[in-house]
């Protein structure tokens, strides 16, 4: 499928389960906009909420090992973009999934 076409399905998915929005891409957004919003979203509400921030990871079904050796890593300054990259991974599947399942493909 191509990119410019889950993009828009994408970021309301990732706004909807992070319960924001605060995304203001530009109507020619592309998936590293979409991750660099995503990455500053994820360092203010660690900061500002992280129960909250926890919470939303385990609502959008995203892998619990895999938060924990993010959450681990020696590089503390990555893992917000760690933690980006399994958000849109894990959001990407089940945009794929419902765009399938609407056209009948599934």
């Amino acid at each position: 499928m191509e990119d410019e076409k889950l993009i828009f399905p994408l970021t309301e998915r990732i706004m909807k389960d992070l319960q924001t929005s605060e995304f203001n891409l530009p109507i020619h957004a592309n998936l590293e906009m979409v991750k660099e919003q995503l990455i500053n979203k994820i360092r203010e509400m660690m900061v500002s909420n992280y129960d909250r921030f926890m919470n939303n990871l385990y609502r959008m079904d995203i892998s619990e090992s895999k938060v924990i050796d993010v959450m681990n890593s020696q590089e503390k300054h990555l893992v917000p973009v760690l933690l980006a990259d399994l958000i849109i991974e894990r959001q990407m599947q089940r945009v794929i999934t419902r765009m399938l399942y609407k056209e009948g493909k599934l």
